[in-house]
């Protein structure tokens, strides 16, 4: 790991990865808290209790109307699809589809990115890392016809997230606070139509602090801190780092379901340990030149987080 911290110009935007990676970790955990409530209810709570963290910064989210409308619209998607898939199929299954993500940002990048390209480096880091997830996942269960279909919104959960963090790398000077607006514009959608077709759910207060967890945490905070580290680091670096996430996941959710750290989560922990080692002579952060216009509020000077 410490290969890929020096590799960049700046470690301040890899260990703003990291940070969100480690958050990120916990959210399957954190939903299977809440099985018994509606994921669109999950979605629009915890997504509006992130928005409500970047209202201070609030003259910070102006942002051309496209990204407006395709960072909400992935926003939203994918969490609703993520969630359903959860609670239809085996979470340590799903999260194995769900993290291929991390292999759908090298791929898709030369499409989001200006000059970008698939070194082949990344790419051999990409297969170590995708054999770290398969290896800790390590999921045996029969699959029904709902575990099929929650694997397969699984799927459509990674594009999703892939699309949307590369979307975000292609507007390097709109500020990272500005995801506070996809997040609660999403999260009021979410509940809008929750409302709309059944009543408000009563929960039970392990769910309570689960639901708020995931507001401040996986739904709130990391997602500040990644679009930070997209926009400023080498997305092939950042993709490769992202295989940490489904080991910590599996491991967690392991410890949960009372399973215990199995040999195969060490192995898929090593395997991503040299993914990370692999990817660390890679080519340093392609630089955009994509300027934004204000949208909605006048942006200040500067493409930082805040």
């Amino acid at each position: 790991m410490s290969g890929v911290l020096s590799s960049s110009k700046s470690p301040l935007y890899i260990l703003a990865a990291l940070g969100a990676i480690l958050i990120w970790s916990t959210l399957a955990v954190s939903v299977t808290f809440c099985r018994e409530v509606n994921p669109l209810f999950i979605t629009g709570a915890a997504l509006t209790i992130g928005g409500l963290m970047g209202l201070p910064w609030v003259r910070s989210w102006g942002m051309p109307k496209r990204l407006f409308l395709v960072g909400t619209a992935c926003m939203l998607g994918y969490h609703v699809i993520y969630f359903y898939a959860l609670q239809l199929a085996d979470p340590i299954g799903v999260s194995l589809v769900h993290y291929l993500w991390p292999v759908m940002i090298v791929l898709l990048g030369p499409v989001f990115v200006r000059g970008g390209n698939v070194s082949f480096r990344c790419l051999l880091a990409g297969a170590a890392g995708f054999a770290g997830a398969v290896i800790s996942c390590d999921p045996t269960q029969k699959v029904g016809m709902n575990g099929w279909i929650g694997y397969v919104l699984a799927f459509v959960s990674a594009v999703v997230w892939a699309g949307y963090s590369l979307t975000a790398k292609s507007y390097p000077n709109v500020r990272s606070a500005s995801v506070g607006l996809f997040c609660i514009v999403s999260g009021v959608v979410c509940l809008i139509l929750y409302r709309s077709t059944a009543q408000w759910p009563s929960l039970t207060g392990s769910e309570s602090v689960a639901l708020l967890y995931m507001g401040v945490g996986p739904m709130g905070g990391a997602f500040y801190l990644w679009d930070f580290a997209m926009k400023k680091a080498d997305h092939q670096q950042v993709a490769v780092l992202s295989y940490a996430t489904p080991v910590l996941s599996t491991g967690f959710l392991a410890l949960y379901l009372g399973q215990g750290l199995q040999l195969s989560i060490w192995v898929g922990a090593l395997m991503v340990a040299v993914s990370m080692a692999i990817a660390k002579e890679d080519a340093p952060a392609i630089k955009n030149k994509k300027k934004a216009f204000p949208f909605f509020w006048r942006r200040s000077k500067g493409s930082g987080l805040f």
